[in-house]
């Protein structure tokens, strides 16, 4: 069990997962306050998958009763509303929407 633990491995591990924590944070908060969209990948628990999501704007951010962070927001042009808990997004990156219409 020593050889597999090692107290320097996981401070390492923890310290990556931080920053990975703070740069989804930065990258939620910039599209929220200015308007972008979220590309995100999406771990489904019920099925263990994960989907390529998007958010074409990013409404609210709360927490619900369980204490989660939901990040909600449309997911269309049509107005679909949908919320994701945070922990469950990686890999996400902002975007700004451009309409062509």
């Amino acid at each position: 069990m020593n050889e597999y633990y090692n107290k320097e491995d996981s401070a390492k591990r923890v310290e990556d997962f931080k920053k990975a924590v703070n740069i989804m944070e930065k990258a939620i908060s910039k599209a929220f306050f200015q308007g972008y969209g979220l590309m995100f990948k999406y771990h489904k628990i019920e099925t263990g998958e994960h989907e390529q999501r998007m958010l074409l704007t990013v409404s609210d951010i709360k927490y619900n009763s369980d204490d989660e962070i939901l990040v909600g927001g449309c997911i269309n042009t049509n107005g679909d509303y949908r919320q994701f808990f945070m922990e469950n997004m990686m890999s996400v990156r902002p975007f700004t929407y451009v309409s062509i219409d």
